[in-house]
């Protein structure tokens, strides 16, 4: 016999949940408190809900095996040792990813499907391994093995400096004398702009957006000393960059943002859909969010949540920065598909890291760190080993006067913000609020204490 508190009529009753349709999130139970997320697996009997939603993992099995037979048993052999080698690679790769995506467990996105998000996990763990492998390697191996991916990798790039001629009105060019300006606006300009557009919906946050924005430019001011791609004029970082590509950016994903938040979310079965333009609709809303959860970071709340927010915020900062530092020390080109490959692949691992670390930022039954940040966080830790080994002459370069006064000040001045405002204000603050509830108790306990006089007196 079951112990009292483990019998069917005993348990909880658990909320139906948009991002909870996996083994690593479910539903909050129905115990009175707020509807979050808690890091625990679902339970066993839940049933898939269609055909889709089933686990296939025999099939699965039947279709791998099957590829790999064909493939090396069937197709005519080489005996060419590098076409070997590169096919060999290739099917460890695709090997790796599918098995991952077969038994890895479902985060906390379902739309499209699930498997699509087990599928940016093990390409988050597949490129986290090959860092693994490159830094084992001398530099000068690495961009020998990059002309085995595309033979105009290798060769030294030719670092760009953008801040040579900064007139926005050129009067020795009167053909075209705002050539300076025409020159910038290339078509890096419009993934500069969705680029925020879509981090923007990832961090669901407008402020946090403004102030990354502004301080990766700083970046660029402090480091132009080391890449010289980072030396843009004023008017480039501020108006262009901050202003145009990143502010717009940021609005049309604010605006994004309300149009998720406000929409309502009702899923049917696509079968249940009378009409072919209904069952239409259903497919492509099956490409957005089963439903939206706004994000409060709620920065200053607490010391730890605020030095949380910091933290997060550094880390993206630093993944920006490999991005450059690394193409810098193996030579790969701006325009290049390695380059987009990583930007697709941070992007997507981005969104489901962030939406982990607010649920464990946020949800006190949330105890455990999510696998997607897990592997985030050996990510950047790895491309930041690589940059040291390969890149220490330039990142060793000493940081101008100017420079050091700056962050200096800057450090001071936050240290001195957080210790006054974690001290001084928010406790006083809560003091405040606290005086202020109990005043009005002790006015609503008067205001029922003269009423019932009154009334005891008409009584009388």
């Amino acid at each position: 016999m079951l112990p009292e508190s483990e019998r069917p009529d005993q348990q909880e009753q658990s909320i139906p949940t948009d991002d909870s349709n996996s083994w690593f999130w479910k539903p909050h139970t129905l115990t009175g408190k707020p509807h979050n997320l808690t890091c625990k697996p679902h339970n066993l009997n839940d049933k898939p809900h269609s055909l889709s939603d089933s686990a296939h993992t025999i099939t699965g099995l039947v279709i791998f095996l099957g590829v790999i037979a064909y493939f090396a048993l069937f197709e005519t052999s080489s005996e060419d040792t590098a076409l070997n080698t590169k096919r060999g690679l290739f099917f460890v790769s695709v090997s790796f990813l599918y098995i991952a995506m077969i038994h890895t467990r479902n985060g906390p996105f379902i739309r499209p499907h699930p498997i699509f998000w087990r599928l940016v996990l093990a390409l988050s763990m597949l490129y986290e391994l090959i860092l693994i492998f490159t830094l084992f390697q001398h530099k000068d191996d690495v961009r020998r093995l990059l002309v085995y991916i595309d033979p105009e990798l290798g060769t030294p790039l030719e670092e760009m400096d953008y801040s040579n001629n900064c007139l926005i009105y050129d009067p020795d060019h009167p053909e075209d004398p705002y050539h300076n300006v025409w020159d910038k606006m290339d078509w890096f300009v419009i993934f500069h702009l969705t680029g925020w557009w879509a981090k923007a919906i990832v961090f669901r946050d407008y402020w946090m957006s403004f102030v990354l924005s502004i301080t990766f430019e700083i970046l660029e001011y402090s480091l132009e000393h080391q890449l010289p791609n980072f030396g843009e004029c004023w008017w480039d970082h501020w108006v262009l960059d901050a202003v145009i590509c990143n502010g717009l950016g940021i609005w049309l994903g604010i605006k994004t943002l309300d149009i998720l938040e406000s929409k309502t979310y009702d899923w049917r079965d696509l079968w249940s859909i009378p009409g072919n333009r209904g069952k239409f609709q259903r497919v492509l809303s099956q490409f957005t969010p089963q439903s939206w959860t706004k994000f409060d970071w709620g920065y200053t709340d607490d010391v730890k949540r605020w030095f949380s927010v910091i933290g997060i915020c550094s880390i993206i900062m630093l993944f920006e920065l490999n991005t450059f530092y690394i193409k810098a020390v193996l030579w790969i080109p701006p325009p290049h598909i390695v380059n987009y490959s990583r930007a697709a692949i941070m992007l997507f691992m981005g969104a489901v890291s962030m939406r982990e670390q607010y649920e464990y930022m946020s949800n006190p039954l949330c105890k455990r760190f999510g696998q997607q940040s897990w592997v985030a966080v050996s990510i950047l830790v790895t491309e930041c080993m690589l940059v040291y080994k390969f890149g220490y002459e330039t990142i060793s370069k000493p940081f101008p006067p100017h420079v050091v006064a700056f962050w200096v000040a800057f450090v001071v001045v936050f240290l001195g913000w957080s210790f006054w405002n974690f001290t001084y204000k928010l406790p006083r603050r809560r003091r405040t609020a606290s005086g202020r509830e109990v005043s009005e108790s002790i006015e609503e306990m008067d205001q029922i204490r003269a009423a019932r006089k009154i009334k005891n007196r008409k009584v009388q």
